[in-house]
């Protein structure tokens, strides 16, 4: 049986968030042989250590999120998620991969100002009138964006459980306060 709930260290964590960037994990054989994959991660760019520029794309783009908040540097991100993963809340969450569920999400407290975070926000849907851009406009690529920035005074990490007891960091990011 996998033990999923331990003490993470830093250079444990950023191996997770490099090697799953952007890649699925095999997380099983299901009928017929075929490989099951654990939902796609986001990619440790969009939450660690994104340009404004490559947020503002984000926001600006039809079916992505209205909203992408970024730590300020991958190292951020590593220290973050692995203080998440190592929190109460955390070894509390990941417990439940030890009871046989998929995947579990986390959220917990992060030290006051210890984290610098940017924010990028689309209000291409503002002002209103005619000419107006709004959000369901295909052609609404740079149509406005806000950007912020600020400290995490919350993160969020989902976890899933793959073969051989082995841990993917499906996401991980931070909550603004």
């Amino acid at each position: 049986m996998a033990t999923y709930r331990r003490r993470y260290t830093e250079m444990e964590v950023r191996g997770m968030l490099q090697i799953y960037g952007g890649n699925r994990m095999m997380t099983g054989v299901g009928p017929g042989g075929r490989t099951q994959r654990s939902p796609a991660p986001a990619h440790a760019s969009i939450h660690g250590g994104a340009s404004f520029l490559d947020q503002r794309t984000r926001v600006n783009t039809p079916g992505e999120p209205r909203t992408t908040g970024t730590y300020w540097t991958f190292d951020d991100q590593v220290s973050a998620t692995t203080e998440i993963l190592n929190s109460m809340q955390g070894q509390i969450a990941l417990q439940r991969l030890e009871i046989g569920e998929k995947d579990c999400v986390m959220e917990a407290a992060l030290p006051h100002r210890k984290y610098k975070i940017s924010s990028a926000h689309d209000d291409s849907d503002k002002g209103g009138g005619a000419g107006h851009l709004g959000r369901n406009n295909a052609g609404r690529m740079g149509a406005g964006s806000t950007h912020t920035q600020g400290y995490a005074v919350r993160g969020f990490v989902k976890a899933v459980a793959g073969i051989n007891g082995t841990l993917q960091i499906q996401t991980s990011f931070p909550i603004a306060g």
